[in-house]
């Protein structure tokens, strides 16, 4: 049995709650991704992270400008630590975390894609199977009914090539509308969730991904960007590139930041490197906190979790 003893630490977010309007710069020196990461670190903000659709237009607008037609590193890594995330990215409301959910039951830890079935419950999926989606307005509540079944990549680039994202969903008012839209006709559909492994450099929660339809594929936990085809390549961080840097131009800072310390009392702390579980656990505290949001803080060393020492008796 799991006991939880929950510690309010800290209040206050200053400048990092916000939503980030990022400038771009392309550095034409060929680095590792490593060295690149510190020269932006040292130079700039960071490594690029691209959090929105408007975002990756900056970058393709900047790129294209520039001339370079070789591929460019940024800064997605991929770290080991799964997250369910939302195709649209960054928007003034959302970072990208699914931090709302409303499982059926726990996700199935072979699935990285998610949707919706008819009684407004979710269900993971895995995401080669085909089903009908639903599409929305990047800047409205606009939806739009899909019925032609395609994989959940096929659906999100479906959606993307017409201005719009696979639909997310932030809150029970927004799982009640989606569910009422599409009615119940259709017994599942795609949604927006999906979940993967790939971190930004600067420890940003942006969900945005552009990978070309091909990839990942496990060249590399390193990522590139291809100005010819405007998508996304995996590949080894040995290998050295130019590569594109941002600044942070301007924050919104509108909301206050509170930092809760959990300790969790169990007899198997091995338990706890399963991402089923944290999330588990995670949810089980957001009912206590209705009406903020959470989410876990990753360490440095990628954890959630770290083994409390006992105390030493003098």
């Amino acid at each position: 049995m799991l006991h939880l003893v929950i510690f309010l630490l800290a209040s206050g977010c200053g400048t990092l709650c916000s939503y980030v309007t990022r400038e771009y710069y392309l550095i034409n020196e060929n680095k590792k991704w490593d060295d690149a990461q510190s020269y932006c670190r040292e130079n700039y903000t960071d490594l690029a992270t691209i959090g929105s659709h408007d975002d990756l237009k900056k970058l393709v607008n900047m790129t294209a400008a520039s001339g370079e037609t070789k591929e460019i590193w940024i800064g997605l890594k991929k770290n080991g630590v799964a997250s369910w995330l939302w195709s649209v990215g960054e928007t003034q409301t959302s970072d990208g975390l699914a931090v709302y959910t409303n499982w059926a039951s726990l996700p199935d830890s072979s699935h990285y894609c998610g949707g919706m079935r008819d009684d407004g419950k979710w269900l993971s999926a895995s995401c080669v199977e085909t089903h009908p989606f639903v599409c929305q307005e990047v800047e409205s509540s606009r939806m739009y009914v899909v019925l032609e079944e395609k994989t959940w990549s096929q659906a999100q680039l479906h959606c993307r090539q017409n201005n719009h994202d696979l639909v997310s969903v932030k809150n029970q008012a927004e799982n009640q509308a989606l569910q009422q839209t599409v009615g119940p006709s259709l017994t599942f559909f795609w949604t927006g969730v999906f979940r993967d492994e790939w971190k930004w450099s600067d420890k940003s929660n942006s969900s945005f991904r552009m990978w070309e339809s091909s990839q990942p594929n496990n060249d590399g936990v390193c990522t590139l960007y291809s100005p010819s085809s405007k998508s996304w390549w995996d590949r080894n961080c040995d290998y050295r590139y130019p590569f594109i840097c941002y600044n942070a131009t301007e924050r919104n800072p509108q909301t206050a930041r509170y930092f809760l310390r959990v300790e969790i009392q169990s007899n198997s702390f091995s338990s706890f490197s399963d991402s089923a579980m944290s999330e588990a656990i995670l949810n089980e505290i957001q009912k206590r906190y209705e009406g903020l949001k959470l989410r876990w803080r990753v360490q440095p060393d990628g954890k959630i979790f770290h083994q409390k020492e006992k105390k030493k008796e003098e």
